[in-house]
């Protein structure tokens, strides 16, 4: 399995790819961030907190960019 996937305008590291929607003619790669933002509150004698992270989508179109829906697609084909 390849650590990465070299797409046309980014290298993607695998490792990162949480999940991938597959649609007929796309690809909805959702990458999970390893940034976390947090609160956390001190109420005497109670505390919380609230932790958070991002999940950015990057869509690969059939139509809008064949070569990059290629490679994901030979990638998942491997996989």
């Amino acid at each position: 399995m390849t650590r990465f996937l070299k797409l046309t305008t980014m290298l993607l590291n695998t490792n990162d790819i949480h999940k991938i929607v597959i649609n007929s003619n796309k690809y909805i790669i959702h990458i999970e961030s390893k940034k976390f933002e947090g609160i956390f509150a001190f109420i005497i004698p109670f505390g919380g907190g609230r932790q958070m992270s991002h999940v950015e989508e990057i869509e690969v179109c059939e139509i809008k960019d064949p070569f990059n829906f290629k490679v994901v697609s030979e990638w998942i084909d491997k996989n």
